[in-house]
């Protein structure tokens, strides 16, 4: 009862929505033998991807379904994860690794400029289960100030999600300690799935009066 009330809930505002993944069975042997042959090896090797489904499908079918969790970044070259002083989702400060489990939340921070962004980033990641799987909805702003390059190529780190354990929100997992990464796969902009849907906000406004004014009234800030 509570997850079809929380689903209605978030269905009445204007997040942005991904279905229940919904792959045809070849597609999943592919997934699989990828897997298979470069991420489970744990080599922490590039994962070559040469498929007609989008990389977040991939992402997310893996979370679903494998024992991994996921990491975006703009760095290309970490060989070691090694844990620093952040703040969970909930304002709780931690020194760990972050992962999560959700491929298009890891994307968006893999593709933002984080060498050339000012402003803060307000992102917000909810699943919930139902009969046919995961159903995701997300929101994401940008500072509406800013006018340079938003967007960057990235790179997911795939990491063992027994390292881990849950962090201030469902999909955030932490690791208090050093952790080396299974594979990475190299992502562009263009692969982020809401690119062009991108809320836009006020850095005077509280996080809670953007989240209002997007997901409430539907503002979308020039």
């Amino acid at each position: 009862m509570f997850t079809l009330l929380k689903r209605l809930i978030l269905n009445q505002l204007h997040l942005l929505r991904l279905p229940e993944l919904d792959l045809p069975k070849e597609t999943i042997h592919e997934f699989d033998d990828i897997y298979d042959r470069h991420i489970s090896t744990a080599e922490g090797k590039i994962v070559p991807f040469e498929c007609r489904y989008p990389k977040y499908m991939f992402l997310n079918y893996l979370i679903e379904t494998k024992d991994v969790l996921v990491h975006g970044t703009n760095k290309s070259d970490i060989v070691s994860f090694e844990p620093r002083k952040q703040t969970l989702f909930n304002g709780k400060p931690v020194k760990a690794v972050f992962a999560a489990s959700d491929g298009v939340w890891s994307l968006f921070f893999a593709v933002i400029n984080r060498v050339g962004y000012v402003g803060s980033l307000r992102n917000l990641c909810i699943t919930s289960p139902t009969k046919k799987g995961i159903k995701r909805y997300y929101y994401f702003s940008l500072n509406k100030d800013f006018h340079g390059e938003c967007w960057s190529d990235g790179t997911i780190y795939f990491l063992p999600k027994k390292d881990f354990k849950p962090g201030g929100i469902k999909d955030e997992w932490i690791c208090e300690t050093a952790v080396k990464p299974l594979a990475k796969m190299t992502v562009t902009a263009s692969e982020f799935p809401f690119k062009e849907h991108i809320f836009r906000h006020s850095e005077t406004d509280s996080v809670v009066k953007t989240w209002v004014k997007s997901l409430v009234l539907n503002k979308k800030l020039p």
